[in-house]
């Protein structure tokens, strides 16, 4: 009875998070025109597309790398993070760029600036809204955790 409802629900869930899956399409087209594309895999209702730099998450599309990862212990933090922030898509819908994404692109320009001032990172990038529920949704957990 299950398999009935699978197709409905995808479709569903397509509508729900329309304006990342558009945004989400449109990059991963982008990005495979410059070929800037390891691997591509389909997991947990997603698609998983490893790319040299890229960490981001537009409902069924997750780019990550492993190239920003955290934690030593962790072999795909970044991967996990991201598959968090497509939980958060899939909760929230169509407020998921305005309640998730805003918030999470003036963190990124924030560490940047920080970088460019200080020299290093900025340690609680991951400790404020709405990093902390990604990692937490995604299951990721700190060394001392």
């Amino acid at each position: 009875m299950e398999r009935y409802f699978r197709l409905p629900l995808s479709f569903f869930f397509f509508l729900w998070e329309l304006p990342q899956n558009l945004v989400g399409l449109a990059t991963y087209l982008n990005l495979k025109r410059l070929k800037k594309i390891k691997t591509v895999d389909r997991a947990q209702n997603r698609l998983f597309i490893e790319t040299p730099h890229r960490g981001v998450s537009l409902g069924y599309f997750i780019f990550w790398t492993r190239h920003s990862n955290r934690y030593s212990h962790l072999k795909n933090d970044c991967r996990m993070h991201e598959y968090g922030h497509s939980i958060q898509s899939r909760i929230l819908g169509p407020f998921y760029l305005p309640v998730v994404g805003i918030p999470s692109i003036l963190r990124h320009f924030y560490s940047i600036r920080h970088i460019r001032k200080y020299g290093s990172d900025w340690q609680n990038y991951y400790a404020g809204f709405p990093e902390n529920w990604a990692d937490k949704l995604g299951g990721v957990k700190p060394s001392n955790a």
